[in-house]
Formats: structure tokens, sequence, C-alpha cells
């Protein structure tokens, strides 16, 4: 006998309908309902079936926004506590000979994780799955295997056309929400899509049974530094060269995710978009990782790649009710993992609005800050990525950005949205004037470091630099976790910045240490027009009265000298005279007339 299956068809009118049923869409849909019980939510996903485990998307490692978006808003920490393994932060690698000897590898990762602070790693598949059921229990209409034909937005109500298996429906709903993920849906049919400058490829695979890096090497020293044995394998970890880097991610599942990402500039796509030149590309570039690699071919569970990923747009909301939500919107790159950073500030701005205007509220003074505020957080994060990879090589450049990239999320972005802060606009708005004056400041630094690793090309080995001596990157990342009234707040946002500027003073001297004629650091300079380029110096108002000396500087950032390979007693393994010829021959190539 033919087995009959009653086949749900969507309601003819909903408060609002999000179209697609990956991370971002149901995140929302589950966001929704726990905010506003009563709103008729509607999620489509394009696949008949649930997501597979381990084998599905790019995306595992989550960071302190996202994973604190998914506990609280999403209500979902107890799948993430019981069902995902919990992070301990972000490590990485940077190269040293040709990569056979990870114990010789300058290490790096952010302080450990502090207990009242939430990153996870995430197997997608079992995390989609689980927000689809919790959906379904919240009151979502959620379905699978319903396609997206078309949209037609309209003054009062919008008018979304779906198919499944033959049948097509056509529902009605207030707002609709872009959750397709690179199908761009919204993006593409408005004319929405701009570019972010920053083009980079991606291929990657999971591998059956999981694999432990600690294991390459039986050396007790280096096995010895971490604060307990096996810790390492929990973080995001990187393994990193010039042009790009090598992410391991372990899930718990079982397998782990194991994923390069590439300038094209340094590594042609070509090297990478089939498996078995990644894996050629890996001999030349990774052969620790794959002699690890090479007797377990079989174990391979899946192999997808991307390329030239990054994009933006330039607009993600509308007072015409609708927004666009995860990779719908803009994607930057993967390294720091701010993904599910995005996914959350989308989300939580667009459910903010929606909800609100179901409540018969005036959004649009809201919608416009929103709309506003987005890009001042998406735009300067793009600097971290744009024409950085040439200096994933550099050991001593790279210690000083991971630094300040880290300290910078978690003293400003982190900072405002585990305190809640991101749709109290009074409150948010006094804190972020404190911040006004960084925020310029964080690509400035990356220029900084471009220009650092022009002149300053040497190679050290052998050294671990865990975050353990910096006091105040520790306390802020603690911070965190620290429950703080709006005046308590604004005083250490000040005190914050302080550090970050600080910061800046002493990466300046450090690159500047290598400039032909190098600065008094005993003269005041303005922490906010640091740059290599003395040509520039004048007409930007570098030295300044009121400015921070070094010593000054050091007094705000003790402990500092850790991210100091030289001072960290790292072998240095380039000889003198080359690397004062290459400091030489960048300085005087870049000033150059044209």
């Amino acid at each position: 006998m033919p087995e009959i299956k009653a086949v749900r068809i969507p309601a003819d009118r909903y408060d609002v309908a999000i179209l697609g049923g990956g991370l971002a869409g149901l995140s929302l849909a589950n966001q929704l309902m726990l905010a506003r019980p009563e709103t008729r939510v509607l999620v489509t996903d394009k696949r008949a079936e649930p997501a597979p485990e381990a084998a599905f998307k790019v995306g595992e490692s989550s960071v302190e926004i996202g994973a604190h978006y998914y506990r609280t808003r999403c209500a979902m920490a107890d799948h993430l506590d019981q069902n995902q393994l919990r992070k301990l932060g972000l490590r990485f690698f940077l190269p040293a000979g040709d990569n056979s000897d990870i114990t010789q590898r300058v290490e790096f990762c952010t302080p450990p994780t502090d207990y009242a602070v939430y990153t996870h790693q995430i197997d997608r598949g079992v995390f989609e799955n689980a927000l689809f059921d919790r959906a379904l229990e919240r009151g979502a209409d959620a379905f699978r295997g319903w396609r997206v034909g078309d949209v037609e937005l309209g003054a009062e109500e919008h008018r979304v056309t779906l198919s499944h298996e033959g049948m097509t429906k056509t529902v009605a709903a207030r707002w609709v929400v872009d959750a397709t993920g690179r199908s761009n849906l919204l993006r593409r049919k408005l004319d929405l899509g701009t570019e972010t400058g920053h083009r980079i490829n991606a291929a990657w695979f999971r591998l059956k049974g999981g694999m432990n890096f600690e294991d390459w090497s039986d050396d007790a020293e280096w096995l010895g530094r971490t604060w307990k044995p096996g810790v390492r394998s929990y973080a995001t970890t990187h393994l990193c060269g010039q042009g790009y880097w090598v992410w391991l991610i372990r899930l718990a599942t079982g397998p782990i995710s194991i994923g390069v990402v590439s300038d094209p500039r340094f590594h042609d796509f070509t090297e990478l978009n089939e498996y078995d030149r990644m894996f050629a590309w890996f001999r030349k570039h990774e052969p620790q990782l794959a002699a690890q690699l090479e007797r377990r071919r079989d174990e391979i569970q899946d192999f997808l790649v991307v390329e030239d990923f990054s994009y933006s747009s330039s607009q993600v909301f509308s007072m015409d009710r609708w927004f666009l939500a995860g990779e719908a919107a803009a994607f930057i790159d993967p390294l720091y993992s701010p993904g599910s950073d995005f996914i959350a500030y989308l989300n939580t701005f667009g459910g903010d609005l929606l909800c609100r205007d179901l409540d018969g509220e005036d959004i649009e003074e809201r919608m416009d800050f929103y709309s506003f505020f987005f890009y001042q957080l998406f735009d300067p994060t793009v600097t971290v990525y744009r024409d950085q990879y040439q200096m994933f090589g550099n050991a001593q450049v790279m210690m000083a950005k991971l630094l300040y990239d880290n300290l910078a999320y978690f003293a400003t972005l982190a900072f405002l949205y585990l305190h809640d802060k991101m749709t109290e606009l009074d409150d948010l708005g006094d804190v972020v004037d404190v911040f006004e004056t960084a925020i310029p400041l964080l690509g400035r630094m990356q220029d900084l470091y471009r220009d650092w690793h022009q002149i300053d090309q040497r190679k050290f080995e052998g050294v671990s630099v865990l975050s353990t001596e910096f006091q105040k990157f520790i306390e802020i990342q603690h911070e965190l976790g620290v429950p703080q009234d709006l005046d308590t707040m604004i005083d250490r946002a000040k005190e914050k910045v302080e550090v970050m500027k600080a910061i800046a003073v002493w990466t300046f001297h450090m690159g500047a240490k290598h400039l032909p004629a190098p600065p008094d650091p005993h003269r005041p300079i303005n922490p906010l027009m640091v740059s290599l380029r003395p040509e520039q110096w004048e007409a930007d108002g570098l030295f300044a009265d009121e400015g921070m000396t070094l010593a000054q500087a050091l007094e705000v950032i003790p402990g500092i000298e850790e991210y100091d390979l030289v001072a960290r007693g790292a072998r240095l393994v380039q000889d003198a005279p080359a690397a004062r010829a290459c400091r030489l021959a960048a300085h005087a190539s870049r000033a150059a007339p044209a």
C-alpha cells in the first residue's frame, strides 16, 4: 500500500515571511517568537530534508557576539552547552622554515576564555536542525522543501510565491526578510550589490574522526607551554603564511573542518579549486598537515569551494518593510569568525524594527539610525582584511595586528553587544560617543601594519605568545561577562580608548625602529595620526605636545612587551644585513616618485 503523507501548506497571510531556513533565517524566527510570541512568522527553506551533520555549510566558529546572540536572544544556550563544543579562543601559528615542524612556529592565542563569556565551535547541520525544531515549538510556521519563486513588494503588503513538488502557493506578508544566503534574492532583484574591494577565495572539507595537531609532536617543552595538555585543539586554529591561512576547527560530532582562505595575488584559485590540486598545495605550503592527511584521504567527507566571496549591499533595511539578513546582505572574510556577529547585528536591528512596527510604533527615526550604524560597524571591519594578506607570514607584524584587532573587538563591539546596548539608543549613543575617536584608528592601524611589513621582514621562530602577561587584554575580555550600569560603561569605555591609543603609540615605535631615521621616542605623538610615512608626519600632525610619549604609553599598557618577539627571546632566522637591505630597498621604492 502506498504511504499517504499529509502535506502542510503555508497560510495565506503572515506578519513576516523569512525567505531562507539557514542560520540567519532560523535564528531570526526564534528571536521573533521569543520577543513577540503573537507574531505570525513564516520560514521557508528550499532544502527538503534536515541538514546533514558534519558535511554541510562552512561557518562553524562563533566568537563572542555571535555566541551571545545565539545563547540569549535565540535561547539556544542549552543546546550549545550540550551538543556543541565550548571554544577556547583563537590560536595562530605563523610560518617557520618549510612548516614541517609546528613546534618551531611562532604561536599566538587570545586570552584563555573567561567562563562568563562564551564562544562555540558549531556543527552547522546539528545547530540548524535544532533551530528549525525550536522555531516550530515556539510557534513559527517553518517549512522545508518550499522554494521561493518570486517576491512582489507592495505598498500595504508583500506577496511571496512559493513552490513545493509541483504545488504553488502565494502568501501575503507585511514584512519580508531575505535570508537566502548567497542566492541574494532581494539584493539581486533590487540591484543593491556593492563591492568591498577585498578579493579572496576559500576551499574546505571535513575529515572524519577529527585530528589533534598536538599529536604532531612529542616535544615536551612545546606541549607544556599551554595551561593544560590538549586544550590547543579546542581553539579555532589558524596555520598562516604569506597570502593565506588554513583553519582547523574541531566539531562535537567527531570530524574536523579544514579550510584554506587565500589571496589570489599570492595563490591562484586554480591551485585550490579541486581536491587533488589543494592536496598538492598543502604539500608545498603546509607539509606537516599534508602528511597527516595523506594516509586518511578515504576519510574526507566533502569538498567545497567559493571564489571571490567578499561583497556588500548598498542598503540593508527599508521603510518599505524588508531587510536583508546574514549573507543575503554582506560577507567580508571568515578570519576572526565574524559571520555570526553580522547575523546578530542585522537580526537584532531588523527584529527590533519589525516588532515595533507590528506594535504600531513609528520606526522611521530608528530605522535611519540602524541603517547608518550598520555601516559604521561593517565598513571599518572591512579595513581589517582588505590588502592585509601579504603580511600573514610576518610573525612580528602579525603579533601586533592580532593583538590590536582582537583587543579592539573586545573593547568596542563586543563590549556594547554583550551588555545589551545595541537597541537602547540613548545609552548606545552615550557609549559610542566615547568610542568615536577610536573608530578611524582601526583603519589607520591597518595601514601601519602594511607599511611596517614593507620595511621589516625578519623571520622569527620558536616562541609561544599566549596572552597571559598583558593584563589589560585579559581585563578587557573578562569585562564582557561582568554586568555594568551605564555610568560604569562610559568610564570603562574611556579607559579602553586610552589603552587602544597607547597600543598605537607602542606599535608605531616598534615599526618606526626600522626606518632609516627613527623618530625620538621621547617626543610626544598624536596616537590617532600614527603612520610609517615620514613624508606625511608634519601634514598629519603626528607630533603634538598634548600627545603621548612611548614611556607614557607603556605606563598605560604594562606587560605589552609580551608581544615583542625580540624581548620574548624568539630565534631570529634571517641575518641582520639581509633584513636591513630589505628595509632600505622597501623604503627607497616607496619614497621614489611615480
